[in-house]
């Protein structure tokens, strides 16, 4: 078997030297002659690396393990975790890293006894959660074995990466009653169940409170972040209120699963009821009709949550990180339409 001795003969270096340039040591710089030769060299002979022996010699495994707990999806399934497993995985690939990717399950304040076994096995260099709901039993089993933890969401964590969310949902909401809507449902998630979820209607009812609109009078239906739960809730709020002339969704899953199930009800978006989300999915441009949302820069939180981590793993304190949200205003929300609104008034027996 062909050893890494044997690749630094071929190449006229130390083994140090090979070993780092094969592990793609982003701290380490030699000269790209040097680099050409031990990777030739590699080549030449099929070199292929021994990760265990690696780690052994080192005490570093270069492997990072992303935890997305599963609380109502898996990470493929949540389209929003997805984007973000993305940019971690590209910023590992391009920087000698090996992502490892957990998604365990909590019962009543215990977690799968795997992932305690796979933190007990000493693979992970470090850890980024998605810390969007509550994950105390996860967090609990990390700090008993002393990982390197960077937290995405509003988990309560020193190191953090997370969106300001009460900004996001004041935005969202400013723009519908900027429009011209007072007659608004919402399609939320239940109270305590996601910090995230619980930041965004604040921000809601803020911006209603500044323009003299009843938060607490709004109709509203909870889902679970997904399509099928958007265009349950949308089909509730529309039978029991049928004034409404805008849905306001805490993100874009349900979001598009409300324009789905309104549109085959003969609720045509936006020119009936406007519809807007929150996560500015890639999906959400091409939708029909393209979505107004949000944007929290997800596709942006793997590689600025791998950097945090990589300052941890070399002995500093990263500075938390809070992303400005913005809004992106598309079709899927217009000002009322007076037509309709005068359609309905008359047919409900309401005065105008």
């Amino acid at each position: 078997m062909v050893t890494i001795r044997d690749v630094a003969k071929r190449a006229s270096v130390s083994i140090s030297t090979a070993s780092r340039i094969l592990s793609n040591s982003p701290k380490e710089k030699y000269a790209e002659e040097t680099q050409l030769k031990v990777l030739r060299a590699s080549v030449e002979l099929g070199y292929r690396p021994n990760f265990a022996a690696r780690a052994l010699v080192s005490g570093k495994t270069r492997i990072i393990a992303a935890v997305f707990p599963r609380i109502y999806d898996t990470p493929f399934t949540a389209l929003a975790s997805l984007q973000i497993l993305s940019g971690i995985e590209a910023f590992c690939s391009q920087n000698g890293y090996h992502v490892l990717l957990s998604s365990p399950r909590m019962h009543n304040g215990s977690i799968d006894s795997g992932f305690t076994d796979l933190l007990a096995s000493g693979y992970p260099d470090g850890v980024i959660v998605d810390g969007h709901f509550d994950v105390d039993p996860i967090m609990k089993s990390l700090n008993r074995f002393g990982l390197p933890t960077i937290v995405l969401g509003s988990y309560p964590h020193p190191y953090y990466l997370r969106s300001d969310n009460f900004l996001g949902g004041k935005l969202l909401m400013q723009h519908m009653i900027e429009l011209g809507h007072r007659q608004i449902g919402l399609i939320g998630l239940p109270d305590g169940k996601s910090a995230a979820a619980d930041l965004r209607l604040a921000g809601i009812k803020a911006a209603c409170t500044e323009q003299g609109l009843d938060y607490d009078a709004l109709p509203r239906m909870d889902g679970t972040f997904s399509s099928d739960s958007g265009a349950a809730a949308a089909e509730q709020l529309i039978a029991a209120n049928p004034t409404l002339t805008a849905l306001v969704a805490l993100n874009d899953r349900m979001a598009m699963g409300a324009i789905r199930q309104l549109q085959a009800l003969g609720y045509p978006v936006p020119d009936r009821i406007s519809v807007v989300g929150y996560d500015d999915l890639p999906q959400t441009r091409e939708f029909n009709p393209p979505l107004t949302t949000i944007n929290q820069q997800l596709a942006d939180w793997g590689s600025m949550a791998m950097n945090m981590l990589l300052e941890l793993l070399d002995g500093c304190e990263p500075k938390p990180v809070t992303v400005s949200p913005a809004l992106i205003v598309r079709q899927s929300a217009a000002p009322p339409n007076d037509q309709f609104i005068r359609g309905v008034h008359d047919l409900s027996g309401h005065s105008t």
